[in-house]
């Protein structure tokens, strides 16, 4: 049956930059588990899709195909030709279509279509492959100051982009991993506290924008926390807008995706929206930005 997967951007993650554990590898850029999908039948891979909304897995390049590859063209941003890979490559796929928001009925992988980003791996021989710009990572070491009164107690740091976040590791609560294409001049920071159970917008949570020029050569970054304000949420004010990992959602479609408890959420004001998202909309209310769990 013909296997048909709409991908939308490449992934240069290189999987020997991953570590190995059971059931596949554990990716530090995306901090999620990378599934070994070489040996899994197909109803085992569907099974796998609707029951998890986001998915990275690995798969041989003769089982997968795009509708309406081009095969005059080697290498596709957008849409690689799967056969005219030679068998035997890998490809890490990086699912991230909610199948149950699709409404449509997955009875094999032949009717699943899915959005993500893709990586190529190539054999050794094949030198006509033009590989993908390396992802350069920066791991920042945040040194916080000031707060004497030690008013926030946070057990995280995160930074916010328009189309996902990044947070520290519990454990290493100071250190950041993130591509250094993903920082922006100016970067909003969150020091995140015990999460509420409740999912209040803001709770335990204090904003600080962090200017680039902040961030020293040794990616050391001091910060002081007494210039962290908290931005509390009037729930009143239903006149915002809505952001899911980058895009514009609706109310109903964000009041889902909470009552699942799929998603984090921050409400942030105009000027930190502006900050994200630019000018060309209207953040006079603020914005609720969400990102996938």
């Amino acid at each position: 049956m013909k296997k048909e997967f709409q991908i939308k951007e490449p992934c240069s993650v290189a999987r020997e930059n991953m570590q190995e554990i059971p059931g596949g590898s554990f990716c530090d850029h995306c901090s999620k588990k990378v599934y070994d999908l070489a040996d899994k039948t197909d109803d085992e891979i569907t099974i796998l899709l609707q029951t998890n909304s986001s998915v990275c897995g690995r798969i041989q390049a003769d089982r997968l195909s795009i509708p309406g590859e081009k095969t005059e063209t080697p290498y596709n941003f957008f849409q690689l030709p799967f056969r005219a890979i030679a068998s035997g490559i890998f490809l890490s796929i990086l699912f991230t279509s909610n199948l149950n928001a699709q409404k449509k009925k997955i009875d094999t992988l032949g009717v699943a279509e899915i959005q993500g980003m893709i990586w190529v791996s190539p054999k050794s021989e094949d030198e006509n492959y033009d590989y993908p710009e390396p992802v350069i990572m920066r791991k920042l070491e945040v040194k916080p100051s000031g707060d004497s009164g030690n008013l926030i107690q946070y057990q995280s740091i995160v930074i916010l982009t328009p189309y996902k976040r990044f947070k520290s590791e519990q454990a290493f609560k100071n250190s950041i991993n993130i591509p250094a294409d993903n920082i922006r001049m100016s970067n909003i920071f969150v020091f995140e506290g015990t999460p509420v159970q409740n999912g209040e917008l803001n709770t335990n949570k204090y904003f600080l924008f962090v200017n680039k020029r902040h961030i020293k050569e040794d990616n050391t970054l001091n910060l002081n926390l007494d210039q962290a304000k908290g931005l509390p949420f009037n729930p009143k004010n239903k006149d915002f807008i809505y952001f899911l990992d980058g895009e514009e959602i609706t109310i109903k479609e964000f009041e889902q995706y909470q009552k699942e408890n799929k998603i984090d959420s921050y409400f942030l004001p105009e000027i930190y929206a502006e900050e994200l998202f630019g000018t060309e909309y209207y953040f006079e209310n603020g914005a609720i930005v969400s990102y996938r769990r």
